[in-house]
């Protein structure tokens, strides 16, 4: 009795958590949809510039002309974009689009729009972001029930998903969403450790699906890096070699001029002596801009931050660090001051399953369904 008491006790509780956190979804979605726009001058909108580069190809893709495809995201811009900078349709032939060289390697968040921008139109570019938070969401679900803190699980996401800034990049037509979803699953295999036969298989199909997404080197070699002092060297050799194999075409892809492009044609060692300086003016932007926009999540990322120093043995902790180092380092790439944490996006399930971990309170939420069921 006691065991079978025990086991309705917690699948109630799963059924409950995972209840609200669909719930919490929905409603967040919702609320981006309704309220969206500029706010100081930037833009929390849902169609962005570089989303147009993506619509046009899931458009193409899907049966129209190249012709057809960029006037229909030519004309659905002009309604609901808040900053539109083609001057006609023709910006975003492949031909004429400066910036279509560099994404011809991110092919995933176009390919996998396909079916519902054949639904939506142009709006179905944000199902692709959507589902993406709710498998981020989902996952580190399950990891704070498997850790038995339903109560600080809830509050984490509740607080992810107030903070304006995930939510701003999060439900866009851009590929920073789709990112996070591929390291959310990634995470979800590094907390479990998942080391069975198919590890291989299923990281190097995450590491291939995230290099058509975005570049995501840094991350991958900080996760090889994490493996190598864990002892897992053929895991840590096999993460780097094939992160590496994998942007080597965006990197032919003239990926490589947007390294520091704000300095120009600056030769490239004159660019890495820039980089550390660079490096430490976003840093400060990033987490300046954040106090001023989104308290919210400033106090999480600064509490998840002094929580893995503190508990610095722990897995969790180690991976929000080092996956947080390769985040800033990856922001400071082109040189762009306030991006608005758009890079670091990947640490998002590091933090969750971080603070999940390492925090421990109790709202008492659940211990009426325990007296129930006894």
């Amino acid at each position: 009795m006691e065991f079978s008491a025990t086991m309705i006790v917690k699948n109630r509780t799963a059924l409950f958590v995972y209840s609200t956190v669909c719930i919490l979804w929905v409603i967040s979605i919702l609320v981006k949809l309704q309220f969206n726009g500029l706010i100081l001058g930037f833009d929390y909108g849902l169609y962005h510039p570089d989303g147009a580069l993506y619509a046009t190809r899931a458009l193409d893709w899907s049966g129209y002309s190249e012709t057809g495809a960029a006037n229909a995201v030519w004309d659905w811009y002009k309604a609901h974009a808040y900053k539109f900078s083609f001057s006609s349709p023709a910006d975003l032939y492949y031909a004429n689009h400066p910036l279509y060289p560099e994404y011809s390697t991110r092919i995933l968040y176009p390919l996998l729009s396909i079916p519902f921008v054949k639904l939506l139109g142009v709006s179905g570019m944000l199902v692709i972001p959507a589902l993406s938070l709710l498998v981020l969401m989902l996952i580190v679900t399950n990891i704070g029930l498997s850790l038995k803190k339903p109560e600080i699980t809830l509050v984490i996401l509740f607080l992810i998903t107030s903070s304006s800034t995930v939510m701003r990049w999060m439900l866009s037509n851009t590929t920073d969403a789709l990112l996070a979803g591929l390291f959310a699953i990634a995470g979800y295999m590094i907390a479990k450790k998942t080391y069975r036969v198919y590890w291989y298989f299923l990281f190097g199909l995450l590491i291939l699906l995230s290099g058509i997404t975005r570049i995501s080197l840094l991350f991958w070699l900080v996760v090889a890096a994490m493996l190598w002092l864990q002892k897992s060297k053929a895991k840590a050799v096999y993460v780097a070699f094939l992160s590496l194999l994998i942007v080597y075409p965006t990197l032919l892809s003239h990926q490589s001029t947007s390294f520091l492009a704000v300095e120009g044609d600056k030769p490239f060692l004159e660019k890495l002596l820039l980089y550390p300086f660079y490096l430490m003016k976003i840093t400060f932007f990033e987490f300046a801009q954040l106090f001023v926009l989104d308290r919210i999540f400033f106090i999480l990322c600064v509490a998840t931050i002094v929580v893995s120093i503190k508990n610095f043995r722990k897995d969790s902790s180690k991976y929000l660090l080092f996956i947080f180092l390769a985040g800033l380092l990856t922001g400071a790439l082109n040189g762009n001051v306030g991006v608005n944490f758009r890079y670091q996006l990947p640490v998002l399930f590091f933090i969750c399953w971080n603070l999940i971990d390492n925090l421990n309170f109790s709202l008492n939420l659940f211990k009426k369904l325990k007296n129930k069921t006894s």
